[in-house]
């Protein structure tokens, strides 16, 4: 019995923890940032329902999680074909999003401020519009919803932007394609 209440325990905690549970997983970018720094390097923080930082280092963002751009920040997309549910560049006035690595993005959430991307050669940024965000940790993110994306610049032979909505509605990207 002892070793079933502990497994229970455990599966609740890794369901919670994985967003699993109705909680979507997110932190805010608290400086320039990559998808791949460790709490140790405190360029991320883990962020209240209110969409803030609390103050406690946080690695990047994990697959199927959001994030938030808590400053004028670069962030680098580095780790190979990471899912993200949303991203939301309210309040800021956001220096970048570079595509080093495969990328999926289920929205892109704005205040007004857009957010400009740059992909690497050989390199895909994928809008995939099937995921969404509650306003569990500070924005409500929509699929299909894109009216943070800003310039993109195709950086390169086989830099790719790939458009994979699951509605039929049209999508409306609000800045340039360069490259």
């Amino acid at each position: 019995l002892k070793a079933a209440l502990f497994t229970t325990s455990t599966a609740a905690i890794m369901l919670s923890s994985s967003g699993a549970l109705g909680v979507a997983a997110g932190v805010i970018a608290t400086n320039n940032a990559a998808f791949s720094d460790l709490a140790v390097a405190n360029n991320w923080n883990e962020i209240t329902a209110g969409g803030v930082a609390n103050g406690t280092p946080a690695g990047g963002p994990q697959n199927n999680g959001a994030f938030t751009y808590g400053g004028d920040h670069t962030i680098t997309a580095d780790a190979v074909d990471r899912i993200i549910t949303a991203i939301n560049v309210a309040g800021t006035t956001p220096v970048g999003l570079n595509i080093a690595q495969n990328t999926v993005v289920g929205s892109i959430m704005t205040g007004g401020n857009l957010l400009p991307v740059t992909i690497t050669a050989g390199k895909s940024l994928t809008l995939n519009g099937t995921n969404a965000v509650a306003a569990n940790h500070g924005f409500d993110a929509p699929v299909d919803n894109y009216t943070g994306l800003g310039n993109i610049t195709l950086g390169g032979a086989n830099a790719a932007l790939i458009i994979q909505s699951a509605t039929p509605a049209k999508l409306t990207l609000a800045g340039n394609i360069d490259g």
